[in-house]
C-alpha cells in the first residue's frame, strides 16, 4: 500500500477530525514532541463551529451564535495558545438579562461583591420577572447544588432534572423563567428531558463556583474567521501535518491492532489513531472489517446516544433593536424566540461590512420540533415577539434561518453510562470526541476538554510522567492560563 502524505517514513499519530477537539488534541501532542497528522474531510478547520453564506448576503455569518463563558477555561487556553485572544471579548462582570416580552420589561441579574454562591443574590432579589416566593425557593436549590459531592451528583444521572427541581421545592415560575432557560442554553435540552447530573454539573460550575465563571464572552468576528485561520497557523507552527478535504473511510487493522487509516487517496500508517469525529462517523469506523468486540460495544453505546438540534435565526433591521447597553436578553415564556442577541454590537467596527442591516440573532436550543417549520412561520413568530417587546423597533429588512439538525449530544437521563472513556475501544484507538465521558456537553469547551483528554491518554501510554494522572479539570500545563477578570491581553466589555 502506498502512503500519500507522511512527512516522514515513520508512522505518526493520526488524529481524525479537524474540529475543536481534534485541533486541541493535535496541538497538545505536538507540544509534547509527538509527530502528528491531522485529517479533516472538509476544506477548513473548526468542525461544526463555522460560518455560512446565505442568499443575498455578500459575506459569511455565524451558523448560530455561540455562547462562551469565562468558565470555558480549556477553550480559552486554546485561543491563547493560538495567539487569538482578540477574537473574543469577555464581560467585566456577570450580567444576565431577562425580558418579559408581553410588557417589554427587562430584569437584570448581575454579580456583586459577595462570595459565591451568593454573588448574584442581591440582584436576584430585585428581579421583577420572579416573585418573592420563587426567589426564596431558589435558595434551596443553590444550597443543594453547592453542597453536592461528585459521587452524589453523578448518581443523579438517571433522574430528570425537572423532577429534581420539584423535589427541591421549586415553583413553576422559577423553573420556567430561570432554571429552564439556563439549562436549555447550556445543554441544548429542556429541564423536562435533561439528566439531573448533567444539569446540576453545569449550574454548579457556571453559576455557583467562581464569581466570574458566568461572565459571557462574544466573538468579535464571524466563527470561521475567528477560528479556522488561527488554528491552521498554530498547527503549522507546531509541525502538525494538516490534510484537508480528505475523508477517512476506514481503520486498517493488523493482528487486532489499528495500524493506519484508509482514505479515498490511499493508506496512511499510524503509530496511534485518535478519533475526534462526530458520533455517527466514529461508530462507522469502529465497526469496520476485523473490529474487536470492545470496538463494537463502544459503537453500540454511541449509537444509543441521541442528538438535538439548533436553529440560528438571523434578522436584520434598519437600526438597533435592543436598548443601549443591553447586548443579549433571555425571552421568558417564549418557546421559539428564546434569546435575542445583538451581534452587530458584538462585532468589531471593521467586521460589520456586508451586513444587510443591524444584525439580531435568536439562538433556538432544543430545536427539533421546529426543524420542519418554514421560514415564514418562524419569521411571523419573531416579528410577533419584537412587536410586543419593542414596539418602536426599526423595520425588519432581511431574515434567514439556519438549521443544524444534529448539533449536540442530548444529555438525557442514563446518558452518562453510554459515554465512553478514551481507551474503551481498545485496538490502539483513542477516543476524543466531545461525546466521551467528561461531564461537559457538546460545546466549544466540551470539545476542547475532550481533545486534551485524548492527548493525555496517549501521552500517559507513552510514559510521559508530566501528564500522568492529568485530568481536564486542571489547566493544560503547556498552554497559557485561562483569563480571570482583568487579565492582561484579554479584551473586556
Amino acid at each position: 500500500m502506498s502512503g500519500d502524505s507522511s512527512v516522514t517514513d515513520e508512522p505518526r499519530v493520526v488524529v481524525v477530525g479537524g474540529g475543536i477537539a481534534g485541533c486541541a488534541c493535535a496541538l497538545a501532542l505536538a507540544g509534547r514532541g509527538e509527530s502528528v497528522t491531522l485529517i479533516e474531510e472538509n476544506e477548513g478547520l473548526g468542525g461544526r463551529y463555522t460560518s455560512v453564506k446565505l442568499a443575498g448576503i455578500s459575506r459569511q455569518i455565524d451558523n448560530t451564535p455561540e455562547m462562551i463563558f469565562r468558565s470555558d477555561e480549556r477553550f480559552l487556553q486554546l485561543l491563547a495558545t493560538c495567539e487569538a485572544r482578540e477574537v473574543i471579548k469577555l464581560q467585566k462582570q456577570t450580567i444576565l438579562s431577562f425580558i418579559e416580552t408581553e410588557s417589554g420589561r427587562i430584569s437584570t441579574i448581575q454579580s456583586g461583591t459577595l462570595p459565591p454562591p451568593n454573588h448574584l443574590a442581591k440582584s436576584i432579589l430585585n428581579a421583577n420577572f420572579l416573585g418573592l416566593g420563587d426567589k426564596i425557593a431558589m435558595q434551596k436549590v443553590v444550597k443543594a447544588i453547592r453542597a453536592m459531592d461528585e459521587q452524589y451528583r453523578r448518581s443523579l444521572d438517571e433522574q430528570i432534572f425537572l423532577e429534581w427541581l420539584q423535589e427541591n421545592g421549586q415553583t413553576e415560575r422559577a423553573i420556567s423563567r430561570f432554571w429552564n432557560p439556563l439549562v436549555r442554553t447550556a445543554l441544548n435540552i429542556d429541564s423536562s428531558e435533561a439528566s439531573a447530573a448533567a444539569a446540576t454539573f453545569l449550574l454548579k460550575r457556571g453559576l455557583f463556583d467562581k464569581a466570574d465563571a458566568f461572565d459571557l464572552g462574544a466573538f468579535t468576528t464571524d466563527l470561521t474567521e475567528a477560528l479556522a485561520p488561527n488554528l491552521r497557523r498554530t498547527l503549522a507552527t507546531a509541525g502538525v501535518d494538516v490534510q484537508l478535504n480528505k475523508q477517512v473511510t476506514g481503520l486498517f487493522r493488523e493482528d487486532t491492532k489499528v495500524t493506519g487509516v484508509s482514505t479515498q487517496s490511499g493508506f496512511i500508517p499510524a503509530a496511534k489513531v485518535i478519533l475526534c469525529t462526530p458520533i455517527s462517523a466514529t461508530a462507522r469506523l469502529l465497526t469496520g472489517a476485523g473490529a474487536s468486540v470492545a470496538s463494537h460495544e463502544v459503537a453500540d453505546r454511541l449509537a444509543a446516544l441521541q442528538t438535538t438540534a439548533l436553529l440560528g435565526i438571523h434578522a436584520f433591521h434598519e437600526g438597533p433593536v435592543l436598548p443601549e447597553g443591553t447586548n443579549i436578553v433571555t425571552c421568558v415564556d417564549e418557546p421559539l424566540i428564546q434569546t435575542l442577541i445583538d451581534r452587530s454590537t458584538q462585532l468589531d467596527d471593521g467586521k460589520r461590512a456586508g451586513l444587510p442591516g443591524h444584525w439580531i440573532c435568536a439562538r433556538v436550543a432544543n430545536a427539533d420540533p421546529y426543524l420542519e417549520w418554514d421560514d415564514e412561520l418562524i419569521r411571523t413568530e419573531y416579528e410577533r415577539v419584537i412587536a410586543s417587546a419593542f414596539p418602536t423597533a426599526p423595520k425588519l429588512t432581511d431574515f434567514h434561518v439556519v438549521r443544524i439538525p444534529r448539533a449536540s449530544t442530548e444529555l438525557r437521563p442514563g446518558t452518562q453510562r453510554l459515554r465512553p472513556d478514551p481507551l474503551d475501544a481498545g485496538e490502539g484507538v483513542i477516543l476524543g470526541g466531545d461525546w466521551i465521558d467528561i461531564d461537559w456537553p457538546s460545546t466549544l469547551e466540551g470539545a476542547s476538554r475532550a481533545g486534551l483528554t485524548a492527548a493525555s491518554a496517549l501521552l500517559e501510554q507513552n510514559a510521559n510522567k508530566d501528564l500522568a494522572g492529568w485530568n481536564h479539570e486542571h489547566p493544560w500545563p503547556d498552554w497559557p492560563e485561562a483569563p480571570r477578570r482583568g487579565a492582561e491581553g484579554w479584551r473586556e466589555w
